[in-house]
Parts: structure tokens; C-alpha cells; sequence
């Protein structure tokens, strides 16, 4: 009976093992369609926002042409702890035609996100794109941001 028990076990071990590695093959650094870069500002008098924004940068790294990208983040105090002044982690929808080898570069208002004026600057971090729609109807997604680890 233990033996069957250890049997198993080591049998589905190998199992979990193989898919494991074998999907992180999908999200290898080599094949990300995307370079992104974001950081939060804060300035007076922007015309592109009142609070605050993101200073973003997207280079469409694929041999499609991008129709809209769905952009995740999370903004934190110098501490390291989660801001207070927003919600932590803020999902944008940007439309946008970025044709293949091209990039974009936009300063996009967070406004909408505060709930308080921030007292100081905030940091970005895990940013990472979650989907990707070209002009040809194909997807392109990473719901929960796998390859921003890698």
C-alpha cells in the first residue's frame, strides 16, 4: 500500500514537473512581442493631467500591427508599501495602431485612479502588458503578467 502511495505520488510529480516547464516555454523573454517602461510624474501645470500620470513606453517588437494594449501595474510609496493615495493596482486600456518595430510614447492621466492627492512621488513596479490585439484580429495575452518575472 506505500509502496503504491509513493508510486503515485512520484508519478504525478513528474507529471506537474513536465507541464510546468514545458509552459514556461510560452513565456520565455525571446518571445515577448513587447518592450514596456513606465514611471509615474507628478508635475505642475501638465496638460496632460491634474493629479497625476504615467510617463509610458511601448515598443511593438512583433511583425503585426498593434490595434489596442491592456496594461497592468501596481504603484507603491518609497517604503515599498502599497500606495494609499489609489487603487494599487490599476489596469489600463490604451488604443493605439503601433506598427511592427514601432513604439509608443504617451503620458497617460491616473486622475481617475486617486482618491487623495499623493504628498509625494509613487513608484511604479510589475508593470507588464496583459493583452495585445493586432489589426489582423489575433491576441496576444498574459493575464497575470508571467513574463515580467523573467
Amino acid at each position: 500500500m506505500k509502496k503504491n502511495f509513493l508510486t503515485l505520488s512520484l508519478f504525478c510529480l513528474v507529471i506537474f514537473c513536465t507541464t510546468a516547464f514545458s509552459a514556461c516555454k510560452n513565456f520565455s523573454i525571446e518571445s515577448l512581442p513587447y518592450l514596456v517602461a513606465g514611471e509615474f510624474v507628478m508635475e505642475a501645470d501638465s496638460d496632460n493631467y491634474s493629479v497625476c500620470g504615467l510617463n509610458f513606453q511601448f515598443y511593438n517588437q512583433s511583425v503585426k500591427q498593434v490595434k489596442e494594449i491592456s496594461v497592468a501595474f501596481f504603484l507603491f510609496d518609497k517604503d515599498g508599501e502599497p500606495a494609499r493615495e489609489c487603487s494599487n493596482r490599476i489596469n489600463l486600456e490604451i488604443e493605439s495602431r503601433i506598427e511592427a518595430g514601432d513604439s509608443l510614447k504617451k503620458c497617460i492621466s491616473l486622475d481617475r485612479f486617486m482618491n487623495q492627492f499623493p504628498e509625494e512621488a509613487l513608484y511604479v513596479d510589475y508593470l507588464y502588458v496583459s493583452r495585445i490585439e493586432y489589426e489582423d484580429g489575433s491576441l496576444w495575452e498574459d493575464p497575470f503578467g508571467l513574463t515580467a518575472f523573467k
